[in-house]
């Protein structure tokens, strides 16, 4: 037996879902960050998403929110018919596993609630600019002096420091100035007309990425030399870290990446439609190449009277029609298989639905279902990673608005009481 083989005995034996073998509670510790409190102060994408990250895998997040609740409670789409400030689903999908404490930051006194909740914890995480932080008695370089051990976490659009710290800007205007909403719009085809910005808020979740991990480097860091830092990740930055090679090929080739046909496929495979959906070859090298011309059965128009291979640059259009024409008669599933037996890259494009009742998950236990007092239950992705010597933290949909308001901030209100607290507004 191979050492990969024995490797992955160990693994299917760590994930059995058979209840007699299950040794899980016995082999394995607490979540990896069991203990660490997370003081939130964001909204929208990148700095809850983030705090998600950190709560997910273990972290007590406490989530500031005002008396109106995050702006992502009124994003549609709604997981029910009429709009409601619970179930937004960039909320639900945000906020798992944190608790919402409702505080109107207009006040004296809520600002120094969470000046103590500052105190107790170990994170704190905002997307608050330093000219909106000032007001607030929150900029970091004050409360690093205040609070030694605390990591004061920052994603903000630009960075704390530099000209652009203050720049107004939205979710558009950021992938914009990061080069990659120009990206979009020529792996769409476009030839024409303003650079577009890809959906499902993709390019803000890499900030919150870029912070979670940032902040995990921090608190390791808190251990070894025993105080608290300043992070600072820019969206923007983070964005182009993670851009899609568009920048890199940019810079190598003295401008923009040539723009795609306008054809679904081509000589190169590209987007193809099969008989029960889409897939996506990428064969631009000549081995790449050769592999998609056998798994099509070496048809006589790929070769020329000598029997070599003509180069697929040469065949152009009518290369592309034959190759989308044979992709159409056959399942994406079919399709597939061939181009990778054949050691052509491909990948089918997969419906929502099938991403969530695939076995490939299902055996990682990725979806969980969580239940909610008033959105509908549904699945929600777990940390993307499984460790060995830790358990999964148990988690939570995303709290009502001010559900925790009074329990985590009842020590730290005196001398109000927490219905005075409440009847004033500082609470909620």
């Amino acid at each position: 037996m191979s050492s990969r083989d024995c490797v992955l005995d160990l693994w299917c034996m760590s994930t059995s879902t058979d209840p007699a073998a299950d040794t899980d509670a016995d082999i394995l510790g607490p979540p990896l960050l069991e203990g660490v409190r997370v003081v939130e102060l964001a909204e929208e994408i990148a700095g809850p998403f983030a705090a998600k990250l950190l709560a997910d895998a273990g972290a007590d997040t406490i989530k500031i929110e005002p008396p109106g609740g995050d702006a992502a409670r009124r994003a549609a789409p709604f997981a029910e018919p009429s709009p409601h400030r619970e179930t937004s689903t960039t909320w639900l999908a945000y906020n798992t596993s944190k608790r919402s404490v409702v505080l109107d930051l207009e006040s004296a006194a809520g600002r120094r609630i969470l000046q103590r909740l500052l105190a107790d914890a170990d994170v704190l995480v905002t997307d608050r600019t330093p000219s909106q932080l000032a007001p607030l008695d929150l900029l970091p370089e004050h409360l690093r002096e205040r609070y030694p051990h605390l990591i004061i976490a920052a994603v903000t659009p630009f960075g704390l420091l530099g000209s652009a710290a203050d720049w107004p800007s939205t979710a558009l205007t950021r992938a914009h100035a990061s080069g990659s909403a120009a990206g979009v719009r020529r792996n769409l085809g476009a030839d024409s007309g303003a650079p577009l910005m890809a959906g499902a808020h993709v390019h803000e979740a890499d900030g919150g990425t870029a912070l979670a991990l940032a902040i995990w480097a921090a608190l390791i860091a808190r251990e070894r030399f025993g105080h608290g830092q300043i992070v600072d990740v820019a969206s923007t930055d983070a964005m182009m870290n993670m851009d899609r090679v568009d920048i890199s090929i940019a810079h190598n080739d003295g401008g923009p990446p040539a723009r795609p046909p306008s054809r679904g496929g081509s000589a190169f495979g590209g987007r193809l439609e099969c008989a029960d959906g889409h897939l996506i070859a990428v064969t631009p090298q000549a081995h790449q190449w050769a592999g998609l011309i056998k798994a099509m059965g070496e048809p006589s128009w790929a070769f020329d009277d000598n029997g070599n291979l003509i180069d697929r640059l040469s065949l152009g259009e009518e290369a592309g029609i034959a190759i989308e024409r044979w992709a159409a008669a056959r399942t994406r599933d079919e399709v597939f298989r061939a181009l990778q037996s054949h050691s052509a890259p491909a990948g089918p494009v997969l419906r929502p639905s099938e991403v969530l009742d695939s076995e490939q998950e299902r055996v990682r236990e990725f979806f969980e279902t969580l239940g909610h007092p008033v959105a509908p239950s549904g699945r929600y992705p777990q940390f993307a990673a499984h460790w060995t010597a830790a358990s999964r933290a148990k988690r939570s949909a995303a709290p009502l608005l001010g559900s925790a308001s009074s329990e985590a901030a009842s020590p730290h209100l005196a001398p109000w009481t927490p219905v005075q607290a409440r009847r004033a507004g500082v609470t909620g």
